[in-house]
């Protein structure tokens, strides 16, 4: 009787097999790594706190201090005829004319 030598066919399949898995989870890996990245970038630009949120950021805290500096100068001035109409007769004697 012939004796047929033992194949390595199953064993090379099963290798196969493993090594297109690995390939497929590594794909799956770096697919997952460049998503999470990509969202990050987003939200980094986008997110609540990002770049766009911090230049708006920016912007509103420029028109305060535009607001900021009118109210100052309009309370300096109102300062300023109060006390002129305390303390000069000349302010008081008009004020008084305009409003009688």
């Amino acid at each position: 009787m012939l004796k047929v030598p033992p194949t390595n066919k199953g064993r090379d399949h099963h290798r196969v097999e493993r090594l297109q898995e690995s390939q497929v989870k590594k794909k799956a890996l770096g697919l997952a790594a460049f998503l999470i990245v990509a969202a990050s970038i987003v939200n980094a630009f986008f997110g609540e706190g990002g770049v766009l949120g911090l230049i708006e950021a920016n912007k509103n805290f420029e028109q305060l201090e535009r607001e900021v500096h009118t109210i100052e100068s309009e309370n300096d001035r109102l300062g300023r005829e109060i006390h002129a109409l305390r303390t000069d007769l000349s302010v008081i004697e008009r004020r008084a004319r305009e409003v009688l």
